[in-house]
């Protein structure tokens, strides 16, 4: 008869994970001190449990802790190389310090590892953008929007490129399809507004901006 008892390591970690699920609970709720006490018992319990210092990282991330959400983040990778989630978190953490090359260099190990990230296009996208090289940029935001055509914010973030590069017409289609997509989205009116402005259609841009102000001033308006 097979033996079914668990052993300790085993309920350990069922444990680990049990409190994992906890924390990612309260992070759904935004109370991420609280998502990171369960993140801290579970790697306490399996201090190996990769997928929860990649957690507890995330909710470091959301407090603006980001030295401590890369500390957690380089365990993660160190205990599982292939997670290609925790290069793209990290890489977000080293883009919010400023750290721009650095953060590309996740971001292109996240793709490396799964080719179909569009998150990870989207974000070099952005650090590309942060550092002037706009045409790169793009190039990343058309790849994200190719493998994820509802996610408005790459719109927002290709428009807002396209407006550097003066290509007006092209970053109003990006905001169009940022407000199609999401009707009750404040930025995309708001940077239309600008892109208006800029075209001297200044009646359609002082609509749009009022459109943003409403939006805003009702909570969870924004995406």
């Amino acid at each position: 008869m097979k033996d079914e008892r668990k052993t300790k390591k085993q309920l350990l970690d069922e444990l680990a994970e049990l409190r994992r699920q906890i924390g990612i609970g309260y992070y759904a709720l935004g109370q991420h001190e609280n998502a990171i006490e369960g993140y801290d018992e579970a790697v306490r319990l399996n201090p190996k449990h990769a997928a929860a210092y990649n957690n507890r990282g995330n909710a470091y991330h959301a407090l603006g802790k980001q030295e401590r959400a890369i500390e957690d983040y380089d365990q993660a990778v160190r205990l599982d190389p292939g997670d290609f989630a925790a290069y793209n978190n990290r890489g977000t953490a080293y883009h919010a310090l400023g750290q721009n090359e650095r953060a590309i260099e996740d971001y292109d190990e996240a793709v490396r590892l799964n080719p179909e990230c569009s998150a990870a296009y989207n974000n070099r996208g952005t650090a590309y953008h942060d550092l002037g090289q706009h045409e790169r940029a793009i190039e990343d935001y058309d790849e994200a929007i190719r493998l994820d055509p509802t996610d408005t914010e790459v719109y927002i973030n290709r428009g807002n490129t396209l407006s550097r590069l003066c290509q007006y017409a092209r970053s109003l289609k990006d905001y169009d399809e940022a407000i199609r997509l999401n009707p009750d989205y404040s930025d995309a009116y708001n940077n239309r507004g600008v892109t208006l402005k800029r075209l001297g259609k200044y009646a359609e841009s002082e609509r749009d901006f009022a459109r943003a102000a409403r939006l805003r001033s009702v909570a969870g308006g924004d995406r």
